[in-house]
């Protein structure tokens, strides 16, 4: 997992220890088990959770569960990198959108394999949670071209 910088605020803290679970999942890097997936994945997430993937797709989170943990150690090679997170919503209140753009490497399942993203999450208040948070929504949109095909996909692997 890569950040394009050092990270204090518990929004960034919740989206990069989310991503850093995609890839230990997806490379086989945790225990395969309902605890690890449960704790560290679907009670980060509200009932009502949903993601809107950047080819449009809307899936409801519990309906897309059983699928997401049949892809334990499917891509050893995967990698994140996680840069710009903001939050664009006052700092009180307990509804939060945090808008973060995701880089991958080596995703097997999209097209292409090294692309970005860009995303907003809503977040609601949640202080059972870890971080305080509970995820609600996310709406990833793929960046243009020109500013993919810029990137050099070399960033550290920490």
């Amino acid at each position: 997992m890569h950040t394009d910088k050092q990270y204090t605020d518990k929004f960034a803290l919740e989206i990069i220890a989310l991503h850093r679970f995609f890839e230990d999942w997806f490379g086989g890097y945790c225990e395969n088990s309902d605890q690890v997936f449960t704790d560290r994945l679907s009670s980060k997430m509200r009932e009502d959770f949903t993601i809107i993937l950047p080819a449009g797709i809307m899936l409801k989170g519990r309906d897309f569960w059983p699928e997401f943990k049949n892809l334990y150690g499917d891509n050893p090679e995967f990698q994140i990198s996680i840069r710009n997170v903001r939050q664009r919503t006052p700092a009180t209140g307990s509804v939060h959108v945090i808008t973060y753009e995701e880089w991958q490497r080596n995703a097997k399942n999209s097209k292409p394999e090294n692309n970005g993203r860009v995303s907003s999450a809503i977040f609601f208040d949640d202080e059972r949670s870890s971080n305080g948070l509970k995820w609600f929504h996310v709406h990833e949109t793929w960046l243009p071209d020109s500013v993919i095909a810029a990137e050099p996909f070399n960033w550290p692997h920490s």
